[in-house]
């Protein structure tokens, strides 16, 4: 059944993405759980899943992935952001910054190939410095000044987007905690509809330059077992967004020839799908595609992008959200609200 995408949330007369469906009320009103504003791991039992799973926050989470989406249907990258709202350049800026951190921490020599320990030095930096960047990020943002708190919140999501610092890995779980800082800005009403495909086409794909970076210099541990469900090693949105950027595409990109030298060169740079394809054959190099990513060479006999985009999202709510070892790290807080709170919340109403 298709989620649809709600704009009712506003913000100086500007619809904002994601918030509408209860979230500006959740932040009003915080749980018991959560009177000190800082997120938390919730989940951990199957029974904390499953509440989880059929929550309005996991249909909320799946309907902002939706309005992003749509937001970039048909929809090629730019290189240009000049006409960007301060928001996305400021997040963009944020992640540039945190780019530029790898030339400070370069790999040590260790005797083991993976894992490089310099990873730890680059992420205790962002967990000193992620608040206070996103505070700049967020200076010039006019929506902002009306969110308090709104850095601080973020900050945590921000710090475990990219990887795990003790165990030197990276998977779709951290992937999730990025998508939760947009998610975070729409709900509060700061991310605006007209922002919607800049925070795909410029703020998330800068976040994926970053985590390829951070990948092949520390060469981080896919977390769990590769990529979830095989599309890659370590991701699961570039693939979902970049099949909604692809819709009615099939003549300019086929899905049969997604993976051929051709396209790849031609189109990487202007499709989020093609760009993470061309990664995986650049990590895989040396080995037929349908023997390294038999999933993704499977897509390929797909005839439309509109049904492999339908059966990613499928994918991602029950291969990503709905899996205990990729969403037990994920933080629970004011706007992303711990459904449970909820449910004692109203049981101890009047």
């Amino acid at each position: 059944q298709d989620i649809k995408p709600d704009w009712r949330g506003q913000m100086d007369g500007a619809a904002t993405v994601g918030s509408g469906g209860g979230n500006s009320a959740a932040v009003a009103g915080l749980g018991a759980a959560v009177t000190d504003g800082v997120p938390r791991k919730r989940i951990t039992t199957e029974q904390d899943l499953a509440l989880f799973t059929r929550s309005r926050l996991c249909q909320q989470l799946m309907s902002f992935i939706a309005e992003l989406s749509e937001a970039v249907k048909g929809k090629p990258r730019e290189p240009d952001i000049a006409n960007a709202s301060p928001l996305v350049h400021g997040l963009v800026e944020v992640l540039c910054e945190l780019e530029r951190w790898v030339e400070d921490f370069p790999p040590i020599d260790q005797p083991m190939r993976f894992g490089n320990k310099a990873f730890r030095q680059w992420h205790d930096r962002l967990t000193e410095r992620a608040e206070g960047l996103l505070s700049k990020a967020l200076e010039n943002v006019e929506a902002a000044k009306t969110a308090p708190g709104l850095a601080t919140e973020l900050s945590h999501y921000l710090i475990r987007a990219f990887g795990d610092e003790q165990r030197i890995d990276y998977g779709t779980g951290h992937e999730a905690a990025f998508l939760a800082v947009l998610f975070v800005v729409g709900a509060r009403g700061v991310l605006a509809k007209t922002d919607a495909a800049d925070a795909v086409l410029h703020v998330f794909a800068a976040y994926i330059r970053v985590m390829r970076r951070l990948q092949t210099v520390y060469l981080l541990e896919p977390a769990g077992s590769h990529g979830v469900w095989g599309l890659d090693d370590f991701h699961a949105l570039p693939f979902l967004f970049g099949a909604a950027q692809l819709i009615g595409c099939e003549d300019e990109v086929p899905p049969a020839d997604v993976y051929q030298e051709r396209a790849v060169r031609d189109f990487s740079d202007r499709y989020l799908y093609v760009d993470a394809v061309g990664q995986v054959l650049i990590a895989k190099r040396g080995a037929p595609f349908h023997e390294t990513s038999p999933m993704l060479y499977n897509i390929t006999a797909v005839p439309t992008w509109q049904k492999i985009y339908d059966g990613l999202v499928r994918m991602y709510r029950a291969e990503v959200l709905g899996k205990f070892p990729v969403i037990q790290h994920f933080l629970f807080g004011p706007t992303l609200r711990w459904p449970g709170d909820e449910e004692s919340a109203g049981a101890m109403s009047p």
